[in-house]
């Protein structure tokens, strides 16, 4: 299963995802386009920079995708085009139904450029949205053994999740403990 995670640029986008039950990218935005068959689930990131006043940041909104489609950006009457981006091809996701996370997943001091793809697997038992980012076996199994015995930290080369290339490091509570002391 495959998910993709995406970044909001205001609240009304936000409300208008929730109340409409869809969430739209930019077609260039997605660079493989054999992705689209793939993408199971959308999540919504909400930046501490726009979202801070509501109390709620980190990604609370996920939903299955029930169907998508790829139309010229004015083809999606939901929400207003931004002038200049009427003719540009965009991907309309149309989602099933939203569901809030019962613990949202954290910024953690980073954030999500534009978007981010992950497993379910691990959109299900993430606490920090670095964590998203771990995709080889080695790193799955040092998370693991991290997560049952506490706390758990990922480091990355980049502050923007889905710009980072590489994960530095994954660390425990015990080893995090150790490092401040």
């Amino acid at each position: 299963m495959s998910g993709r995670v995406g970044s909001l640029k205001e609240l009304s986008q936000l409300e208008q995802a929730l109340e409409l039950d869809f969430y739209h990218i930019p077609l260039e935005n997605v660079t493989d386009h054999k992705i689209l068959t793939q993408i199971e689930y959308i999540a919504l990131y909400q930046s501490k920079g726009k979202f801070a006043s509501t109390g709620e940041t980190g990604i609370h909104w996920y939903g299955r995708v029930a169907d998508w489609k790829v139309l010229r950006r004015k083809e999606i009457t939901e929400r207003p085009a931004r002038r200049g981006s009427e003719e540009k091809l965009y991907v309309k996701f149309t989602i099933d139904r939203w569901m809030k996370r019962d613990k949202p997943i954290v910024s953690g001091g980073r954030g999500i450029y534009t978007a981010l793809y992950t497993s379910k697997y691990i959109f299900d038992r993430a606490a920090e949205i670095a964590e998203l980012k771990l995709e080889t076996e080695e790193d799955l199994i040092k998370w693991r053994e991290h997560r049952r015995t506490g706390t758990v930290r990922v480091e990355l080369d980049h502050e923007q999740v889905d710009l980072a290339k590489r994960v530095l490091g994954i660390h425990g509570s015990d080893e995090m403990n150790l490092r401040r002391s």
